[in-house]
C-alpha cells in the first residue's frame, strides 16, 4: 500500500511542478520528505534498486550531452571553476564544523558531504532551463562533475583504505568503461531498432555493471554512469531514437524514484535541537560560501553577466547525491552521530530547495 502512496505523489507533484513551473525533480524531494514522515519511505529492496538505477541512468544521459571539443576548448576554466566550488566552501565549512563539533574527523567529513554540487539535481535543471543547448551549459556541467571527483577523492583520502582487492577491481573497471563503448558500436550497429531493444537492455546492463564496480572500488557511480555516458556520446549521435527511449525510461519511471527516495531520507522526527543548532550554523555557511565562490569565479573567467553568474551560484548550492552517500558513510561507521547525520541531509535537501526557489523567483 505504500508503493501506492508513493507513486500516486510522485505523480500528483509531478503534474503540480508543470502547473506551477518548478523543477520537477525538487518536487518529487518534497515529495519523498511527505511520503517518508507519513508512510515510511522506500522500504522494499527492488524500489531502491529502483532508485539506484535511477540515478545511473540520469548521469549516463548527463554524460552524454557533453561535448568533446567544448570540453577541450573549456577544460582549464571548467577545473578551476570545480576547484574553487569545491575547496572555498570545504574550507568555511571545516571550520565552522570544527567550532562546534571540536572534532577534525567530524568536521572533515561534514565539509565534504556539504560541499559537493550534484550533478543528478544540476542535469535536469540545465535541461528544462535550455541551457544544454548553449555551449555555457556544457561549462558548468563538467565543472559540476569534477566537484563530484573532488568530493570522492577527498572522502577516499581522508577514510578509505584502498586493498589489493580494490585495485584489481579498478584496472577490471578501467578495462570494462574501454570496451563496452566498442562492444556497444557493433551491436547498435548489427541490431538497429529490433523489437527485443538489444541496444537499450545493453546499455541498462553497462549500467548495472557500474553499479557492481562502484561498490569494490570506492568510485561514486554518479561519476562512473556520467564518465562512460561521455564514453558512449559520439557513438550515440547516431542512434537518436534510441537516446530518446532511454529517456523516456529513466525520466518517466527511474529518476522520479530516485529523488523520491532522497527526500524520503529525512526523518523529521529524528531532528532534535542538538540537530537544529548544527543547520542553523551550517546551511547559511554551507549555502553561501558555496554561492558567492561559484559566482565571483564564473563570473571573473568568463566574463559573464550578473545574471548568468547568479544562476551558476545558485545551481552550485544543489546539493543530493554524494552528500547523503557520504553523511550514511560516516553515521555506519560511527564518524558522525545521528543528530550530525539528519542535520547534513537537512541542509542538503533545504539548500537545494532554497536554490530552486531563488532560481523560480529571480526567473533563471
Amino acid at each position: 500500500m505504500n508503493e501506492l502512496w508513493m507513486i500516486l505523489l510522485i505523480v500528483v507533484f509531478g503534474v503540480l511542478s508543470l502547473e506551477i513551473g518548478f523543477s520537477t525533480a525538487i518536487l518529487e524531494i518534497v515529495a519523498g520528505v511527505i511520503g517518508g514522515n507519513l508512510f515510511g519511505g522506500i522500504s522494499p529492496s527492488w524500489m531502491s534498486f529502483i532508485a539506484n538505477y535511477g540515478l545511473l541512468g540520469l548521469m549516463f544521459l548527463a554524460g552524454l550531452e557533453i561535448d568533446r571539443d567544448e570540453l577541450k576548448k573549456h577544460f582549464r576554466r571548467s577545473s578551476i571553476l570545480a576547484l574553487s566550488a569545491y575547496l572555498i566552501p570545504f574550507i568555511v565549512i571545516f571550520a565552522t564544523a570544527l567550532a562546534i563539533t571540536l572534532d577534525l574527523g567530524q568536521s572533515t567529513l561534514i565539509a565534504i558531504s556539504l560541499s559537493t554540487t550534484s550533478l543528478a539535481l544540476l542535469y535536469p535543471l540545465l535541461r528544462e532551463r535550455g541551457y544544454l543547448n548553449l555551449e555555457i551549459g556544457h561549462v558548468i556541467l563538467s565543472a559540476a562533475m569534477l566537484v563530484d571527483i573532488f568530493s570522492m577523492i577527498s572522502l577516499s583520502i581522508a577514510f578509505s583504505a584502498i586493498t589489493y582487492l580494490s585495485l584489481i577491481f579498478l584496472i577490471i573497471l578501467a578495462l570494462f568503461m574501454f570496451h563496452a563503448p566498442r562492444v556497444g558500436r557493433w551491436l547498435f550497429a548489427r541490431y538497429s531498432e529490433n523489437l527485443a531493444e538489444i541496444e537499450l537492455k545493453f546499455i541498462l546492463l553497462v549500467l548495472l555493471a557500474l553499479l557492481f564496480f562502484a561498490e569494490r572500488v570506492m568510485i561514486s557511480e554518479a561519476v562512473l554512469a556520467f564518465i562512460m555516458g561521455f564514453l558512449f556520446s559520439e557513438i550515440l549521435e547516431e542512434h537518436e531514437m534510441l537516446v530518446e527511449k532511454l529517456k523516456g525510461i529513466i525520466f518517466a519511471f527511474f529518476s522520479p524514484i530516485f529523488f523520491f527516495k532522497a527526500g524520503s531520507l529525512l526523518k523529521i522526527s529524528s531532528v532534535n535541537p542538538m540537530s537544529l543548532l548544527y543547520i542553523a550554523a551550517l546551511l547559511p555557511t554551507a549555502f553561501l560560501s558555496k554561492y558567492y565562490a561559484s559566482k565571483l569565479v564564473f563570473r571573473k573567467l568568463f566574463g559573464a553577466g550578473e545574471h548568468l553568474s547568479r544562476f551558476v551560484g545558485l545551481s552550485f548550492n544543489l546539493r543530493l547525491t554524494f552528500g547523503i552517500v557520504t553523511a550514511l558513510f560516516g553515521l555506519e561507521l560511527g564518524l558522525i552521530s545521528p543528530e550530525i547525520y539528519a542535520a547534513i541531509v537537512a541542509i542538503i535537501i533545504l539548500s537545494a530547495l532554497i536554490s530552486s526557489i531563488a532560481n523560480r523567483l529571480k526567473g533563471y
